[in-house]
């Protein structure tokens, strides 16, 4: 009579065991795949944000740095040159002097609030596609979007005022946009100022405050000179 020998093998027992290491090795490595599947989505969230907030900034500035100076006087300017002219080119006597307003900003910029609008900044600067010609612009928030406007350009006044059909949606998830000068000897003043100023300003603050769908608002700032 031979015996068989038994043949070596894993028992039903072991065989569910190393089942269950796998599942949970699996299910280790697929929390973790997953945990840096949405660190990443985040990180390219916060990168795009980023971008399209420079590109805002970026966009502002330009319009600033390509403002009217002198070259197209505004009507406000023209009637305190011709109100000198009237009177004959005299000087006052010093008792008697008046002292001339000066406005915090620049000609043709202005800064408003209104019930639709918490608040809008509109310039006058040259039009990129138009050599000596200007176009009015204005930025503005609405419904927690940052618009920007342009209006047709033009050689002299009045030049045409931006459409609301023209308007670009700059920059989305705006909580707040503030605009704020430097007057020289009096510190920052927020826009639109009331009165006058002693001095035109000198550099104007941006501030936007983004509303992430995490988090508190975060506030971004930016100084541009007024040279």
């Amino acid at each position: 009579m031979t015996l068989r020998r038994a043949e070596p093998g894993f028992s039903l027992i072991e065989v569910m065991i190393a089942i269950m290491i796998m599942a949970l090795l699996s299910l280790i490595a697929w929390r973790g795949l997953d945990s840096m599947s949405r660190a990443d989505t985040r990180l390219q969230m916060r990168t795009e944000e980023s971008v399209r907030l420079m590109r805002a900034l970026q966009q502002i500035e330009r319009d600033l740095s390509w403002r009217t100076t002198v070259e197209l006087p505004s009507p406000a300017a023209e009637a305190a040159a011709s109100q000198e002219d009237g009177n004959g080119g005299e000087e006052a006597p010093r008792g008697r002097r008046a002292a001339v307003p000066v406005s915090l900003l620049p000609a043709g910029m202005d800064a408003r609030r209104t019930n639709q609008v918490p608040f809008a900044i509109e310039l006058v600067r040259a039009a990129p596609a138009a050599p000596g010609q200007w176009q009015r612009v204005q930025w503005w928030v609405q419904g927690g979007t940052l618009y920007r406007a342009a209006g047709d350009p033009a050689a002299a006044y009045p030049l045409p005022a931006p459409r609301t059909a023209d308007r670009i949606a700059a920059l989305d998830g705006v909580a707040s946009f503030e605009v704020r000068a430097w007057e020289p000897g009096q510190g920052w003043r927020r826009l639109p100022a009331a009165g006058r100023a002693r001095a035109a300003a000198r550099g104007l603050e941006v501030t936007l405050g983004l509303r992430r769908s995490e988090g508190p608002v975060m506030q971004y700032r930016r100084v541009i000179p007024l040279g």
